[in-house]
């Protein structure tokens, strides 16, 4: 009886000591981030039978139980995920509406807006060779500030490439930590308590760089980690890493990869969600974005300004020259398509409407037979081959050298036009003040004539045969000057030192007329030269061209402030999130404190079974 009553005391004893113990555990981690409320739980000893009766032979501890809820949990990491990812996309909103914001950004308007005020000074005085120097001063200093730009906005492109590498860097660490926790997890007999916060709070670090989600495994053999949208980076006792590797066809826009033994794995990026989506939203969409409309903004003015120029005369009587960089050479041509490395494809992107330029990425597939073009609003549709050119929204691409069956490349008409922009002559008199007649008045097709160079030949016309197959040039006399051509003429056409170009397209007797000859202090050229300022150039004809810098600044303001909302909201998920955890997991000092009296005096009471079981024993033996 007495063997009886110190067996229960004793089990009394070392059950409240592990209440105690467990009570003071808690305590001492009141402050450890991602702890979870332990618990001992106890049970009743299986009791025994005397006589006919049943005895209660006291408690025993059955577990000690973590204080955890997946649905909590899994709904905080979601949280913590979604809030990563809102504060970082405000923050790059809110670097670049500061870079279009500062002082060196501004000046593009203000630098558009001193060269029309030159311009309108010129024009008072057109043969002033210190007012066209003006001219072209702030004519370079457009394009020196569009070029900083673009340049700065090139090199934060390299830093989020930088960035991204160094999360995925951390990403690779902590599955690594994860790994080595299942490992551990399995090298014992659970409950892993202690393990599991250290577990959750390396997934709560994870999930911060995206979207994860864990399973566990049968057996008892550790967790599976999932990333993005169904990534494998953690199984049980084995980890994979990250990599990011060349992009395809650009091989500057990074990819994630999944290394998986000696094959490094390209991986799709959707739905990653947390720090590396915001970095690749950054890198991906919102600084093309900036980068396209700058390009545009340079392209369509660079496009006009050397139009009027070619429209005029100089202070020498010639035909004005380019004063911006050609947006057609074909160097620039080549520059807006992007193939992969290994392509053989050749293919040249010429803007033949700057009105229909939208200044966004278009993609080509090349099936075998058809030309699929993906527009920048996602939408397919096959475009068929005519003269060995594609033509869509203001483009002309010319396909040199086929791509291959299957092939992809990518089409960006305005990314690099920023960094382009050059100013292509440093002499004042090359500046085209002066209007020249170049009419098409008298003809009824769509053929184009423009003049390409001013010689001796200053009045003349030409005239198409009523057949429309050939064409001669006469004087204002009606005396021929060249003799019937074929028509089209398949290059430009020279005579007496004048040379023009007829494009495809006139009707039989159409009559084109040009009068080249100089005029003194003539500004008609300058005139159209300063309604570049009020004309609605782009947008199919809806926007003028500081519209493009203004509508830029306006759309990352409006996206600014609705990521500014929508950080706000997440930010009051995360914390109901945490909350909801806490009131679960969480340790609260006060009922700490009442357990810990409470276990006391179950200890102590215990310790007076056992003291009663020793004193019955002894009286039992003093008998003896």
């Amino acid at each position: 009886m007495a063997s009886d009553l110190l067996n229960l005391g004793a089990q009394s004893v070392l059950t409240a000591q592990r209440q105690l113990n467990t009570t003071g555990h808690n305590i001492s981690n009141v402050n450890t981030d991602s702890y979870s409320r332990q618990s001992v739980i106890q049970g009743t000893n299986a009791p025994t039978s005397f006589a006919g009766q049943s005895y209660g032979m006291g408690v025993h501890v059955d577990n000690v139980r973590r204080s955890w809820d997946q649905f909590a949990t899994n709904e905080l990491n979601l949280s913590t995920t979604n809030f990563a990812n809102k504060v970082d996309t405000e923050e790059n909103l809110e670097m670049v509406s500061s870079m279009l914001s500062s002082a060196a950004s501004k000046k593009i308007p203000q630098d558009f807006n001193k060269w029309f005020d030159a311009v309108t000074a010129l024009a008072d005085t057109p043969n002033d060779v210190g007012a066209r120097k003006v001219v072209l001063e702030n004519a370079n200093l457009i394009a020196q500030n569009i070029n900083g730009f673009h340049e700065t906005m090139r090199r934060q492109y390299d830093v989020t490439n930088q960035k991204l590498s160094m999360g995925v860097e951390r990403m690779n660490q902590l599955a690594v930590e994860i790994r080595d926790l299942n490992r551990l997890m399995m090298r014992s007999p659970g409950p892993h308590n202690d393990l599991m916060d250290q577990h959750e709070k390396l997934v709560a670090e994870l999930s911060e760089y995206t979207k994860v989600t864990v399973t566990p495994r049968k057996n008892r053999e550790g967790f599976n980690v999932h990333i993005g949208n169904g990534h494998t980076l953690v199984s049980g006792t084995e980890a994979s890493q990250l990599k990011m590797v060349d992009g395809f066809p650009d091989v500057k826009q990074h990819r994630l990869a999944m290394v998986e033994g000696n094959a490094v794995k390209a991986i799709t990026s959707k739905d990653m969600d947390g720090k590396i989506g915001a970095m690749l939203d950054m890198r991906d969409e919102l600084m093309p974005y900036v980068m396209d409309q700058l390009g545009k903004l340079a392209t369509v003015f660079s496009d006009h300004v050397n139009k009027l120029q070619a429209q005029g005369l100089d202070l020498n009587g010639d035909v004005g020259g380019l004063m911006y960089t050609d947006i057609n050479a074909d160097w620039v041509a080549k520059s807006r398509v992007v193939t992969s490395s290994n392509s053989t494809a050749d293919l040249a992107v010429f803007i033949d409407d700057t009105k229909q330029l939208k200044g966004a990425e278009y993609s080509i597939l090349y099936t075998g037979s058809d030309y699929l073009v993906t527009s920048p609003n996602g939408q397919q549709s096959k475009i068929d081959l005519k003269d060995d050119a594609l033509e869509f929204d203001g483009l002309r691409v010319e396909v040199r050298n086929n791509l291959a069956d299957g092939e992809r490349v990518l089409i960006r008409p305005t990314r690099l036009g920023g960094a382009q922009m050059k100013l292509e002559t440093n002499d004042p008199s090359h500046i085209a003040a002066q209007s020249y007649d170049a009419s098409t008045t008298f003809a009824q097709g769509k053929a184009e004539f423009k003049i390409v160079d001013a010689g001796e030949l200053r009045e003349f016309e030409v005239v198409v045969s009523p057949d429309g197959l050939q064409f001669a040039v006469t004087d204002t006399e009606g005396k021929v000057l060249l003799s019937p051509q074929a028509y089209p003429p398949s290059e430009p056409v020279t005579v007496l030192g004048t040379t023009f170009e007829l494009s495809e397209g006139a009707l039989p007797n159409d009559k084109f007329t040009a009068n080249l000859v100089p005029s003194e202090g003539d500004n008609g050229n300058l005139i159209k030269m300063q309604n570049l300022q009020i004309d609605k150039l782009v947008n199919n004809g809806e926007s003028t061209v500081l519209d493009i810098y203004y509508d830029l600044n306006t759309e990352v303001g409006l996206n600014t402030a609705t990521a500014s909302r929508l950080t706000d909201i997440s930010r009051l998920e995360k914390e109901s999130a945490q909350e909801r955890v806490a009131s679960i997991a969480g340790v609260n000092l006060d009922e700490e404190a009442a357990n810990m009296m409470k276990f006391q005096q179950a200890y102590m009471a215990s310790s007076r079974i056992m003291q009663a079981a020793n004193d019955t024993f002894n009286t039992i033996l003093a008998l003896r």
